[in-house]
């Protein structure tokens, strides 16, 4: 007990100490609530986010959908805090954006789409709808920002009453009413929306030339082609082959957020958008990356990740910083064990010799009586030793030598006992 206090004690000590100083570098656990800005509820991003929901339902985090007039007011609540994830077009977010924001992937290209009446004049030039009535979308959408600078781009100017700030709905409402002359918007290939308005025979989509430069001027612009049957063979949609400028859909999160959330919601876009293209990609972003959901997108589950459940192995790597203690435990008890092992084994042998030692020290003065007393207290001791000490083989020799040193003062003891009879 007193070796305990001078040795053990103060090492119990440091050790609760130093498990008392890492606890305070541990994040406490995230919140398993998130919400994420989706523009338009009857959009491409609204019904992702649905899907996005269910999927983090079975990790047990809740997912709030916040609508959004587009990508430019999506931007906004994420700056603001309001909103955790965001929806955002490539070429809305500016640089300054970076400094609370950051991507956590890019999701599929998006492509811009210019529709006009087909008996309308042939355009094939952004520059030759000047002095037409146009939508360029509803004002803080993507749509909206992006034609806007590609008409500055173009040097393009138009008066208040030619443009118009409609989203696709009203758009395509507006255009069948003769009440503009062409729409822009930013919508995916496979919304049900692009499919209903190419089968319409009364409308076209624009195939624009000099693509290849405006990729040049905006880099997070890119061309793209539709072959003639891509959106569906069935009905041979589109008649023929279209080029279309297109930017990226892309997800951001708060710099705020978790990263253990982070990745898991990269886990949920890597199973919801996959789709053998290349996306979801670690590419075409205008902002960093997370590093936690760049690794998710680049590698997948981690070893934790394919042993345990999500939040157990997100709550082992959480405690790591803990080992430092543990470690810190493990080594002296490490060291100490072989010591107490051998000190265990060899007290199961020593205790015997102090008994021993009693009756050899004594043997030479002992009468006849005495001996025959001390003699029966040895043979006592032959058969304690033989029955009770069990001893690895690696400490048998220690136990031999016992037993050979216990007939040795036998022997001698009934030497000495004939000796006086």
């Amino acid at each position: 007990m007193k070796e305990f206090f001078k040795v053990w004690f103060p090492i119990l000590l440091l050790i609760i100490g130093l498990f008392w100083i890492t606890s305070k570098f541990i994040k406490p656990p995230p919140s398993k609530t998130l919400t994420i800005a989706t523009g338009d509820k009857n959009g491409v991003y609204f019904e992702y986010a649905k899907r996005y929901k269910k999927l983090l339902q079975e990790y047990g985090v809740s997912l709030k959908i916040i609508e959004s007039a587009g990508s430019y007011e999506s931007l906004e609540l994420l700056k603001k805090g309001k909103v955790d994830i965001g929806f955002v077009q490539g070429g809305v977010a500016s640089k300054d954006a970076s400094n609370s924001l950051e991507s956590i992937a890019s999701i599929y290209f998006e492509p811009l789409w210019l529709f006009k009446k087909k008996s309308y004049k042939k355009i094939e030039y952004i520059s030759e709808l000047q002095n037409l009535h146009i939508s360029i979308g509803s004002k803080g959408s993507g749509t909206n920002l992006l034609v806007s600078k590609i008409f500055e781009a173009n040097e393009l100017t138009f008066s208040n009453d030619k443009i118009k700030y409609l989203n696709f709905t009203d758009s395509y409402k507006a255009l069948k009413e003769l009440k503009i002359d062409a729409f822009f918007s930013v919508l995916s290939a496979s919304s049900p929306m692009i499919l209903d308005i190419l089968k319409d025979t009364n409308f076209q989509a624009i195939s624009l030339k000099r693509v290849k430069a405006y990729e040049e001027k905006f880099p997070y612009l890119h061309s793209i082609k539709i072959p003639e049957g891509g959106i569906s063979l069935k009905d041979n949609i589109p008649k023929s082959n279209i080029t279309l400028l297109a930017t990226t859909a892309n997800l951001l999160v708060s710099k705020n957020v978790d990263d253990t959330l982070v990745r898991l919601f990269a886990k949920i876009v890597k199973i919801e958008n996959d789709r053998n293209d290349g996306f979801p990609s670690t590419n075409y972003l205008e902002l960093p990356i997370n590093e936690q959901a760049k690794s998710y997108l680049l590698k997948g589950d981690s070893f934790l990740e394919k042993n345990f459940p999500y939040w157990i192995a997100s709550n082992i790597d959480r405690f790591k910083i803990m080992l430092i203690p543990i470690l810190t435990l493990l080594l002296p008890l490490f060291k100490g064990f072989f010591p107490i092992y051998r000190w265990r084994i060899r007290s199961k042998i020593y205790r015997w010799y102090k008994e021993l030692d009693k009756h050899e020290k004594m043997w030479e003065k002992h009468n006849s009586q005495d001996l025959t007393n001390s003699i029966s207290d040895m043979k006592d001791l032959q058969n304690e030793i033989r029955n009770q000490v069990n001893v690895p083989l690696s400490y048998k020799n220690e136990y031999y030598m016992l037993k050979t040193h216990v007939d040795f003062v036998l022997q001698k003891m009934e030497n000495r006992k004939s000796l006086l009879s």
